[in-house]
């Protein structure tokens, strides 16, 4: 259910992506991300570690609340045609994308490390 890859110190940047889908999906939402698209993010150069976790409760609407954030060392990476090609290999595109009830990103620059 979590996909943490060390390195994530070595990233300047960060890029987080928070995701509300129906409870009923939820087993497919890990699968697909945790054996599909987090290995084929992790191909982009620049990226050095991503760190996937969930809301303790759901929200007010009954979604599961999840995030993933993604370190990198390029602030406009998420924005690349290599980014956009990974994101959208296998099933994660036509399967869960249409799943995900909202979908708010952050990015930004890491101001401390430990």
């Amino acid at each position: 259910m979590s996909s943490s890859i060390n390195g994530s110190l070595d990233a300047p940047f960060f890029y987080m992506v928070s995701f509300e889908i129906d409870p009923a999906d939820e087993a497919l939402f890990n699968e697909i991300y945790d054996t599909e698209h987090v290995p084929n993010i992790l191909k982009v150069p620049g990226v050095v570690g991503i760190t996937r976790f969930r809301d303790h409760l759901p929200n007010d609407s009954g979604w599961l609340v999840y995030s993933a954030m993604y370190f990198i060392t390029k602030q406009d990476l998420p924005d690349t045609l290599e980014w956009k090609i990974e994101s959208d290999k296998g099933r994660w595109a036509p399967m869960i994308r249409p799943k995900v009830k909202s979908r708010q990103r952050r990015l930004g620059t890491i101001v401390a490390k430990s």
